[in-house]
């Protein structure tokens, strides 16, 4: 006993020494988990949408000028001293600060549900590839009301239910989206409805317009039309967020987009999901009112081409894999004359018109690309990626299904394959990110101990595990082996002077990136700070 108490001794007498000097300092301070970014702000103007300007950006102008800058990777600058996201206009944590049980997430935002019938029809539906109609329920709320595809009966509308309850439950805001179904009948024309002809100018809707709308989709046997509805959310509109920069008349928008976690971790979800049509115009600013304040909420809308819509949709194959326009591939294709097999032309449909090619075959979560360059995208690291991984790891079995099942997909082999597919694809994420930093998580410290978890064991991504706490020239000082359950505790010095412990994960060959933890001992022993990637 002595002579481990003296090894023990030794060890945490070596490790005094760990910390670096040119690794910042945190404040002592509580951890932030709510941002103050609802203060009172004018009326902001509504930002329009230049289709044509943006792909031009996308994919000439803007792209040259930032493959042409010397661009130094920073850090997400809106994280609290722990890494993670706070609270925010932009975001609020759920499953990643708790367990969402899954009839939550299968509720979702949706807590006043479905519309009530019968609808009264005031307008068609602005913008989007695919006819719809805006209408008021019985009750006098607004919605957004879209369909199915003939040829794609379900998808369209439970691609865009299920995605939308993955984005809630992950963080983000949402409109609230349900299905529902109606007969003809429960269609009503208001006095002054509106529609577009085709040259984009206003005139009044008739039945004919609707019933030209309600054509484009499949009838039930009922004679039931099943549809999206996805209710206006709060507030005045006032367009979406630019991808890059801020909105110059939002005193409240001070972090520029391209460097907030919850923008740039997005595209780990948005690969999970193969959410590719990722762009402004499927996002939206709304000036709400809440306690005598005026400001802006930001809203993720419009996900009916998640899996494989997109591709279904428009034919294109390559969705998810390749950029609408892709120098790269499609050059390499061209200079192959046909000989290389790109990724995609391996899938093949499912059996069920309302999946499509949606599969975990061929998933490389680091290859995913969205159908446009998304900037925010383009500038995340491996410690936003790691924050996504981590989310999307606490979606076990069961919620995934439950969250499924609220597509009402009606054939019960669909709802099994697209659980499957969506937990395959969750692992291969987990894999792709966890590999990249060191995955301690969930730190504690009392007054003998720093203790954390090692996510890939945790989550059975690998079996076992060592962790090193390293001195300043990367010599391990001390080692201690992750148990079954990936629990790990290095010992704490005895002092309560600030201290830093560089640590890493080692499973055989392999060595993890570098972390650093900021603490202090004693007797009120805690986490100060952490760095999930050493500069």
């Amino acid at each position: 006993m002595k002579r481990r108490a003296c090894r023990g001794a030794a060890a945490v007498a070596l490790m005094l020494g760990c910390g670096c000097a040119s690794s910042p300092r945190f404040a002592d301070a509580p951890v932030v988990w709510h941002v103050q970014d609802r203060q009172h702000i004018p009326e902001p103007s509504e930002i329009e949408y230049h289709r044509i300007r943006e792909r031009l950006d996308q994919f000439a102008l803007r792209r040259l000028v930032r493959t042409l800058e010397v661009r130094d990777r920073e850090l997400a600058h809106n994280v609290n001293s722990l890494g993670e996201v706070p609270n925010s206009s932009w975001f609020t944590n759920r499953i990643g600060v708790r367990d969402v049980a899954p009839q939550e997430a299968a509720r979702g935002p949706s807590s006043e549900g479905p519309p009530r019938l019968p609808l009264t029809v005031t307008s068609g539906k602005p913008g989007g590839k695919n006819p719809g109609l805006v209408a008021e329920d019985a009750s006098g709320r607004k919605f957004i009301v879209k369909f199915d595809r003939m040829a794609q009966p379900e998808m369209e509308t439970a691609t865009n239910l299920i995605v939308n309850r993955i984005f809630w439950t992950l963080g983000y805001n949402v409109p609230n989206d349900t299905i529902f179904y109606f007969t003809r009948d429960q269609l009503r024309l208001a006095q002054h409805a509106t529609a577009e002809d085709e040259a984009g100018n206003e005139r009044r809707m008739t039945l004919q317009d609707v019933d030209g709308v309600l054509a484009t989709t499949a009838v039930g046997p009922d004679r039931r039309y099943r549809a999206s509805a996805s209710e206006f959310v709060p507030g005045i509109p006032k367009g979406g967020w630019p991808p890059e920069g801020v909105r110059a008349d939002d005193p409240n928008d001070v972090v520029r987009h391209e460097h907030r976690r919850e923008l740039r971790g997005l595209r780990v979800f948005a690969a999970w999901v193969n959410h590719t049509d990722m762009k402004q115009d499927n996002t939206l600013d709304t000036y709400v009112e809440e306690d005598g304040r005026h400001f802006l909420r930001h809203y993720l809308i419009d996900f009916g081409e998640a899996f494989a819509a997109f591709s279904a949709a428009g034919d294109r194959n390559a969705n998810g894999f390749e950029y609408w326009v892709d120098y790269r591939a499609q050059s390499a294709a061209a200079l192959s004359f046909g000989v290389w097999v790109r990724p995609w032309e391996a899938l093949e449909d499912t059996p069920w018109p309302a999946i499509g090619r949606f599969s975990a075959e061929n998933f490389d979560p680091e290859a995913w690309r969205e159908m446009f360059p998304y900037w925010p995208f383009l500038e995340a690291d491996a410690a936003d990626e790691y924050w996504a991984a981590k989310l999307v790891m606490r979606f076990d079995r069961q919620l995934i299904r439950r969250i499924v099942e609220e597509g009402r997909l009606s054939h019960p082999q669909a709802t099994e394959y697209l659980t499957d597919t969506l937990f395959e694809r969750r692992t291969l994420i987990g894999k792709a990110y966890f590999r990249k930093v060191t995955p301690l998580d969930h730190f504690r410290i009392d007054e003998r101990a720093v203790c954390a978890v090692d996510l890939s064991v945790r989550y059975g991504l690998v079996t076992s595990g060592l962790v090193q706490v390293l001195d300043e020239y990367g010599k391990p000082v001390f080692s201690q082996l992750v148990d079954a359950d990936g629990n790990v505790c290095v010992p704490l010095p005895p002092d309560s002077q600030y201290r830093i412990y560089r640590l890493r994960v080692a499973r055989g060959l392999i060595e993890h990136p570098v972390m650093r933890i900021h603490f202090k001992g004693g007797k009120h022993a805690r986490i100060l700070g952490i760095e999930r990637l050493e500069h």
